[in-house]
């Protein structure tokens, strides 16, 4: 039934962006309105167990493109990730991570819930291997960067634009409410403990 549920999550939280686009010289200055993504709460657990690397990188060069997609064509980018440390897999020291989204000539494409890699930016990331690229797990809910505190110690917030997340029933934590403020350290130890978890499967 987890992973059942997971996998219904998951798949809501990638068939359902909706997009923008937006030409630098277009007369107004602000977004028109659009509808907003709209994904299932994810928990710890399902962000784990559906990614092939959850790891601790900088986002380095990003490129944007037009690409074919199921949903037809659209822009993409793909950001280098400097890999810092891996929690799980073993993606090397770099990947290459592509996003619903960005700018191609005079041409943008904002998708709400979508993560938002901005280079130089430090995050921890979910990341799901597919046949054609590897992308960020449940889309901005497997996107927390790292943030700088007075005390000293790294903590998470939260993807910029996660849009609209729908609650679940059950007695299931979103992954969010878990670590959006926790340390860094508290959240990689929250991710091992959820890797030495028996898992119920069916």
């Amino acid at each position: 039934m987890r992973v059942r549920a997971s996998l219904l999550a998951l798949s809501l939280a990638f068939a359902l962006p909706a997009a923008l686009f937006v030409s630098p010289h277009s007369p107004y200055t602000g977004p028109r309105e659009a509808a907003a993504a709209v994904s299932v709460v994810v928990s710890l657990d399902e962000l784990v167990t559906s990614s092939s690397y959850v790891v601790v990188a900088k986002a380095a060069e990003r490129q944007s493109m037009w690409e074919d997609t199921p949903s037809g064509r659209r822009i993409v980018t793909y950001t280098r990730l400097d890999v810092e440390r891996s929690v799980v897999g073993e993606p090397g020291t770099q990947v290459w991570v592509r996003t619903l989204g960005g700018v191609v000539g005079d041409v943008g494409q904002w998708v709400s819930g979508e993560a938002v890699l901005k280079p130089g930016e430090r995050s921890l990331l979910f990341l799901h291997k597919t046949p054609a690229a590897v992308v960020v797990t449940a889309m901005a809910q497997g996107h927390y960067p790292v943030i700088s505190t007075e005390g000293g110690l790294p903590k998470l917030a939260p993807s910029p634009d996660a849009g609209t997340i729908l609650p679940r029933t059950g007695p299931s934590i979103g992954a969010r409410e878990v670590l959006v403020g926790a340390t860094l350290s508290r959240a990689l130890v929250a991710i091992e403990e959820v890797k030495r978890a028996p898992r119920e499967r069916k």
